[in-house]
């Protein structure tokens, strides 16, 4: 029996994933395979490289928001596509990293971004048929086993508008948010596991999904209907209880024990399921 097991973005809400794969390695549940998605991709990427859930304590004091982003030398110079921010976390992550590729991890470990063939007109969001305009130039790309990993997870946390987009070899991308931030469809296409069990800790965005114009609003419920398709390809999902709070890096430690609770509270059904 095998089992996969998926780690979902969110930005600083992702960083529950880090107490779930805590609580998981007290239980000896260890995944065969492992997946991500932005927050939930560099979580992944130190776990599969053989580093003790253990780290994150450490890892997650360092990370503010004012530490992990900088101001763009030349913000919107390419229009919102061109984000605002520059990301610095890579500097926070280096020493656990380096320059360790994909095909380096101990446990088997995909990383998901979307490549993006031309910008995204952001300022068409509040139009009708912004959603067909971003799914037609942005597409799903899982990273070979020869990519560095710090590359990859650069790439798949670069949250469109906020910071700038990540190239690698000349191809540009961007976090994939809701309609990626689970990717169980993925982990069952590349390695087939028997159980995929996956955690949900992404945003609903409900003052938007509310007040917001059309054009957001059906942005927000395509994502979201995506998300959905996504957790109905796992056989169970962990959902942490978690306050609204993208940015509040500065509340790592209580985004990762509400990780821990909430795997303790689906321990019966994993322990069903993987047994």
């Amino acid at each position: 029996m095998t089992f996969g097991l998926v780690l979902s973005g969110g930005s600083a809400l992702g960083m529950a994933n880090a107490g779930v794969l805590e609580r998981l390695e007290e239980e000896h549940l260890k995944p065969d395979f492992i997946a991500g998605s932005s927050m939930g991709a560099i979580v992944s990427a130190i776990y599969a490289l053989g580093h003790p859930p253990s780290v994150f304590h450490e890892l997650l004091g360092q990370l503010k928001f004012s530490k992990l982003a900088m101001l763009s030398e030349k913000p919107l110079q390419h229009g919102l596509h061109g984000g605002l921010l520059r990301q610095r976390i890579k500097e926070h992550l280096e020493p656990l990293i380096g320059e360790a590729t994909i095909a380096d991890c101990i446990i088997p470990f995909i990383c998901i971004a979307g490549r993006v063939k031309e910008p995204i007109r952001w300022e068409r969001i509040v139009q009708k048929g912004f959603s067909d305009h971003v799914t037609s130039i942005v597409e799903k790309h899982v990273f070979p086993p020869e990519t560095k990993i710090l590359d990859a997870i650069m790439a798949s946390s670069s949250l469109p508008v906020i910071f700038s987009p990540y190239e690698i070899n000349g191809d540009t991308f961007v976090d994939l948010c809701n309609f990626g931030a689970i990717p169980a469809r993925t982990m069952r296409e590349i390695f087939h596991p028997d159980i995929v069990i996956a955690t949900d800790t992404t945003p609903s965005y409900p003052l938007l999904r509310k007040y917001g114009p059309p054009g957001v609003r059906r942005f927000i419920e395509e994502a979201a209907n995506s998300r959905d398709e996504s957790r109905a390809a796992c056989d169970l999902i962990i959902e942490p209880k978690l306050p609204s709070g993208m940015i509040r890096f500065d509340k790592g430690e209580e985004f990762m024990e509400a990780g821990c609770e909430a795997v303790e509270e689906n321990l019966p059904k994993l322990k069903e399921l993987i047994a």
